[in-house]
């Protein structure tokens, strides 16, 4: 069976290469995208198994990318999981209407973030 491929979505390197190497670490192939923008075209060029989405990113933020992902049918039920520092209600709210499954605050509680990940691809 192919490893399952994981977009990290994230303006952040820092953020985006911890998540990369972590991911990587645990067998998972690894797209990575720094920003909405490119996020999407990623998501629609490798129809990743999931993806992990910023949304405090310029230009087009992860709210946004993930309507957008959300329009592409082959990408219509693919788990996206929001990873945020700003835990507002409204941002989440928003996020939770765009079509994201999960919501993960910052600083991430990685066991936690691995095991969902884990469960939702049936590792």
């Amino acid at each position: 069976m192919p490893n399952h491929k994981i977009l990290v979505v994230d303006d952040y390197a820092d953020s985006r290469t911890l998540l990369a190497t972590l991911l990587r670490n645990k067998g998972f192939d690894v797209i990575e995208a720094t920003d909405g923008y490119q996020g999407v075209q990623r998501a629609a060029n490798e129809n990743p198994d999931l993806i992990l989405m910023d949304l405090a990113m310029p230009q087009l933020d992860g709210v946004a990318a993930i309507q957008r992902i959300r329009q592409l049918p082959e990408l219509a039920e693919t788990p996206i999981f929001v990873l945020s520092a700003y835990m507002m209600n409204e941002v989440r709210d928003d996020a939770i209407a765009a079509g994201c499954n999960e919501i993960f605050s910052k600083p991430l509680d990685i066991p936690a973030l691995l095991e969902r990940i884990d469960d939702q691809l049936g590792g």
